[in-house]
């Protein structure tokens, strides 16, 4: 590695890697190692553009950024001297976060994820799946891996229910669009390679800027969530003017703030977001918290809308409507637009349509904005089960077993 004018970013590096080094020479769980792994990685990566020695990157001078590479691997190397260096802790005990990195298929760039894996898990099970979005922070990808992984007296005691908790990295401050939300979907399909989760029982939020991004999200994928949220959130990631909301009209929504939020829009946004919810017909709760402001929100507040996410469960409703706004989402329930989403497609309005109503075993939908249309009828889609019949545009175009696969129909 390239010399570096401050020594105590490589002394820092230096003790950390044999630390690392020192654990993956014993016989570790395939999980613990890739979580060794992926931290000397993260450290590795931080180092490397240290070395270009930059006098200023990301609006800040670089010996701000050299103390703070310092500080974080500090915390990371004590908290491996305590029981960041016992992989029950994250295997078995459900009491220290896994930090997992991966390449992104994006731009082959190192990004991460950290999983918290329930008391006594077992591989063969599925669970709820917790997804927390990061809010604005820092920006250096170290920062949250050593809050997790930073020494400590005592270890908590697991409590709750038991779910896995998925929290991705953002790429910094990207506000979870773009490459950012890429990620995002990249860690989930990463947690899945190991670990079996329910899919009716998917849950999402986040605070600030991952409130924003918990919004965007499931007004484009509105299928996949039993419930979820937005702490301290707006609708400003997905405004209203995309005319998108109406997508999300069955998916029980919890929305949190403090009463003294000073960010520009979010009471209002929040209050906004709620009335229109509730004029859909949505399960919707919006709370309040007073004397409280932007942040830290209190225990109390975040622990009652955890608890009334996991008491939903997700249920396929018999009449809904989705305007594909992104060629990345283009459907919902197993019926998908042919849009390739690595064709990086930009929809114009107005923008495909899909509406969808279920009598029994009949479909009918209305597509407009598009020549083609893909449907699967069986479990992975409608979940119709036995004999069907599918109508599409006022013309019947499927009567007989449904089958979970897509059938691809010219419109």
């Amino acid at each position: 590695m390239a010399k570096q004018d401050n020594p105590a970013t490589k002394q820092a590096l230096d003790k950390l890697e044999g630390q690392i080094e020192a654990l993956l020479k014993k016989n570790q769980p395939e999980l613990y190692a890739w979580h060794l792994r992926s931290v000397r990685s993260l450290a590795r990566a931080q180092y490397a553009e240290l070395s270009l020695e930059q006098p200023n990157y990301l609006r800040r001078a670089l010996k701000e950024h050299e103390k703070e590479f310092v500080d974080y691997l500090t915390t990371i190397s004590k908290g491996f001297e305590g029981d960041c260096a016992d992989p029950d802790c994250y295997l078995k005990n459900g009491t220290r976060t896994l930090v997992l990195a991966f390449n992104s298929d994006l731009d082959g760039s190192v990004q991460w994820a950290m999983v918290d894996l329930p008391k006594n898990w077992d591989s063969k099970k599925a669970y709820p799946l917790f997804i927390n979005l990061h809010g604005t922070g820092p920006d250096n990808p170290l920062a949250y891996p050593s809050f997790a992984l930073s020494p400590r007296d005592k270890a908590p005691v697991p409590s709750g229910p038991e779910v896995i908790g998925l929290t991705p990295w953002g790429r910094g401050n990207r506000g979870w669009r773009g490459d950012s939300e890429h990620d995002f979907w990249e860690a989930n399909e990463l947690l899945h390679t190991f670990a079996k989760t329910d899919p009716d029982r998917w849950y999402l939020t986040g605070h600030s800027m991952g409130g924003d991004g918990s919004w965007a999200i499931v007004n484009h994928t509105p299928d996949l969530w039993a419930a979820a949220g937005m702490q301290s959130g707006s609708m400003g990631s997905c405004p209203l003017s995309l005319g998108l909301i109406k997508n999300m009209a069955y998916v029980p929504f919890h929305i949190l703030i403090g009463e003294k939020d000073n960010l520009p829009g979010r009471i209002p946004d929040s209050k906004e977001a709620h009335k229109l919810l509730k004029e859909l017909g949505d399960d919707v709760k919006l709370v309040i918290l007073p004397g409280i402001g932007h942040y830290p929100l209190t225990d109390e507040g975040t622990g009652e809308q955890r608890t009334w996410m996991l008491s939903h469960v997700r249920k396929r409703p018999n009449k809904f409507s989705f305007t594909v706004g992104d060629s990345n989402h283009p459907g919902v329930w197993g019926i998908r637009l042919p849009f390739n989403r690595w064709e990086s497609r930009i929809l114009k309005a107005p923008w495909p349509v899909i509406e969808c109503e279920i009598k029994g075993n009949s479909v009918e939908l209305k597509i407009t904005g598009s020549k083609e249309v893909l449907v699967n009828l069986g479990k992975g889609g409608l979940k119709i089960e036995g004999k069907a019949t599918l109508t599409i545009n006022g013309k019947k175009v499927f009567e007989g077993d449904s089958q979970d696969s897509e059938q691809r129909f010219s419109l």
